[in-house]
């Protein structure tokens, strides 16, 4: 598709009243919500595609989009300060996480900070050897059982403005179906932290009492559950920030759920820059009113580190 055809089928889909449009190829979800946006995109009004050629992730990043997975964005436009924009990609998880639990994987899923869903592949969620040393307590249920040691899907928030105010776009990237990436697409330094290994819906929900078989709703389906979990976190958040203390924070609303949800939280890490080079070694004890990891060292000094300059990782 052209791209004069493809800006011509994206607008007629939200002016003709659809929350979200279906495309077979593009080049990036998140430059067609982007362009739709600017052209008066609604809010929450989605594309979704199940190829993208020119995927990005955080930090500019290379972003592998195989055929057969899926790839959302959707166009946000909650009545907030744009400065409040900092909690979107975790509001955001939060919508993920809510249709990944319909589907009956409750337990099986969690945040890692700041947005990616990582998942375990034991359907047991106790099973393993993962135990927290001794003498520590597990900050949330899913502290404990089986490692969270594969990603299920990357989410990328994008901030813009406008002739009309600031607009944000959400980015999902869901593996579907099994899927193989290609080495030569992750284009991080050697030495930097390395991207967990993929799983895929279909390897999780063939565990599933509530889908035996691994049955995998269609493309489409997946993705217009997932636009309308999303809105509704956004909406429900963006609703509250108005009637609540502005000095609590962007965070303050979702923070309570939010740590339940977060596996690694309560556990040894490092902190590593995008290159690999350690900052710090501490218990990750949570986030900051603006969405910084604080880690507490040994003595029960706090550090805090925003998501855009470490990566977390497990020691």
């Amino acid at each position: 598709m052209g791209a004069a055809c493809e800006r011509d089928a994206v607008r007629a889909s939200w002016e003709g009243g659809s929350t979200l449009c279906v495309l077979p190829s593009v080049g990036s979800t998140n430059d067609v919500a982007i362009g739709a946006a600017r052209d008066g995109a609604p809010h929450g009004w989605a594309v979704c595609a199940e190829r993208q050629v020119a995927g990005r992730g955080r930090r500019g990043h290379a972003w592998a989009s195989p055929k057969g997975s899926l790839y959302l964005s959707c166009v946000l436009r909650p009545r907030v300060s744009m400065a409040q924009f900092i909690a979107l990609p975790a509001v955001c998880a939060l919508g993920v996480m809510d249709t990944l639990h319909e589907l009956g994987l409750a337990g099986r899923v969690g945040i890692k900070w700041p947005n990616d869903i990582v998942a375990r592949r034991c359907a047991d969620a106790g099973a393993g050897d993962y135990s927290l040393p001794a003498g520590e307590v597990a900050a949330n249920a899913l502290s404990v059982g089986a490692p969270f040691d594969s990603k299920l899907v990357g989410i990328l928030v994008e901030a813009k403005s406008a002739a009309e105010g600031p607009f944000a776009v959400v980015g999902m990237g869901m593996n579907v179906v099994p899927v193989e990436v290609d080495p030569n697409m992750d284009d991080r330094p050697a030495t930097g932290p390395r991207p967990l290994a993929p799983i895929s819906l279909e390897e999780l929900l063939a565990f599933s009492d509530d889908r035996p078989g691994g049955s995998v709703p269609s493309v489409p389906e997946i993705a217009e559950t997932l636009r309308a979990a999303v809105v509704a976190r956004v909406d429900a958040w963006a609703a509250e920030l108005a009637a609540s203390d502005a000095a609590a924070g962007p965070f303050a609303p979702i923070l309570s759920e939010y740590f339940d949800l977060v596996p690694m939280l309560g556990h040894q890490v490092v902190a590593l820059t995008p290159d690999g080079h350690p900052l710090a070694v501490g218990v990750f004890t949570g986030l900051d009113v603006w969405g910084r990891a604080t880690l507490a060292a040994p003595d029960g000094a706090e550090q805090a580190f925003p998501s855009e300059a470490v990566s977390l990782r497990e020691v």
